[in-house]
């Protein structure tokens, strides 16, 4: 069976990784994988999972996994990962095509409360922008987004040889487990952050026009702290 360039598909063929992921999930009743590809994580998930549900975008993978997998606990779901809305807890966990894997990791984390904890096998320029803290360039909206529901982790990093075909870049596995202590934002925070981050390299007070020598006024983005953005946000926008 062909690869998809399209659909971003480097298939994960190294079983040791695939078992490191399943070993970094820690509540296995409920599962979702997105993206199975031929089933080599989807293999491990199903000797430990009570019950694997696989969100497939390929239709003749669906038929390829359907017939390895048959008589096995596993529902496949033709669906995109970026789109698929939950309605009870799970753990997610996938190796995520490159092309889609933020928009994907966004779906799933405005979906918080169904979502207990996120095993990812991404890029690791993904990997290093979702754990990217307060002081480094690769802090931006992504890892605020990130880091605002979830602690995330990078676990291991991932060679080119582990898929097939092998990507161009260096992969990384990283767990995101849902935090008990959630900020109460709505919608405009991220519009602020929006504005916020409009121009990364310029200072805060010129991305939001504001006339002050404050000193995390003189900072530029990325030298914020989360909770430093916040309060901009509820004392500067907020009100506005």
């Amino acid at each position: 069976m062909e690869t998809k360039k399209e659909l971003g598909q480097h298939f994960l063929i190294n079983e040791e990784v695939a078992e490191r992921i399943v070993e970094a999930i820690e509540n296995k009743n409920l599962i979702v994988e997105i993206g199975p590809g031929r089933g080599s994580l989807t293999k491990k998930l199903l000797d430990v999972a009570s019950f694997v549900v696989g969100i497939e975008i390929d239709y003749d993978l669906i038929w390829y996994l359907k017939n390895r997998f048959r008589g096995s606990s596993l529902l496949l779901i033709r669906g995109d990962g970026r789109e698929i809305k939950l309605k009870q807890e799970v753990s997610i966990a996938g190796n995520l095509p490159y092309n889609m894997a933020k928009n994907i990791i966004k779906n799933f984390i405005f979906q918080y409360r169904f979502v207990k904890e996120m095993v990812l096998m991404v890029q690791k320029e993904v990997a290093d922008k979702i754990i990217a803290h307060t002081g480094f360039r690769e802090f931006g909206k992504f890892s605020i987004l990130c880091q605002l529901y979830y602690t995330p982790k990078k676990l291991f990093n991932v060679k080119p040889a582990s898929f097939l075909p092998p990507p161009k870049v260096n992969s990384a596995v990283v767990k995101l487990t849902r935090k008990t202590d959630i900020p109460n934002i709505n919608d405009t925070f991220f519009d602020f952050l929006d504005k916020l981050f409009a121009h990364p390299r310029k200072t805060v007070k010129n991305n939001l026009s504001i006339d002050s020598n404050d000193e995390i006024f003189k900072k530029r983005p990325f030298q914020l702290s989360i909770e430093e953005i916040i309060n901009l946000w509820r004392e500067r926008w907020q009100t506005q």
